[in-house]
């Protein structure tokens, strides 16, 4: 979806290999975490990365609108319900001036 725009996409299998990913001086401008991963949820993985002073935008992806508040407090900049609609991520990026 994002790589129709340029974007060069990175994934990480879960929460342990994304917190690695962003450590290992790998430069994101944005990532989009889901609520729902092995070894580490992206709840931890957010509050881990922001607890070390990561200053990427986040945006939390989830099935679950009860986990918004934990993503908030975890330091997500901005939070989508799945299924995800195009639109709305969109919006996001214009939000955060990735797209025009």
């Amino acid at each position: 979806m994002l790589s129709r725009f340029g974007f060069e996409i990175t994934e990480a299998e879960d929460g342990k290999k994304a917190i690695d990913q962003i450590l290992d001086g790998n430069k994101y401008n944005l990532v989009l975490i889901d609520k729902e991963m092995p070894n580490m949820d992206g709840v931890e993985a957010t509050r881990t990365l922001r607890g070390m002073g990561i200053s990427t935008k986040f945006v939390a992806i989830t099935a679950d609108a009860n986990s918004m508040g934990a993503f908030l407090d975890a330091g997500v900049d901005k939070f989508l319900l799945k299924p995800l609609n195009f639109r709305t991520l969109t919006d996001i990026l214009k939000a955060f001036n990735f797209l025009n």
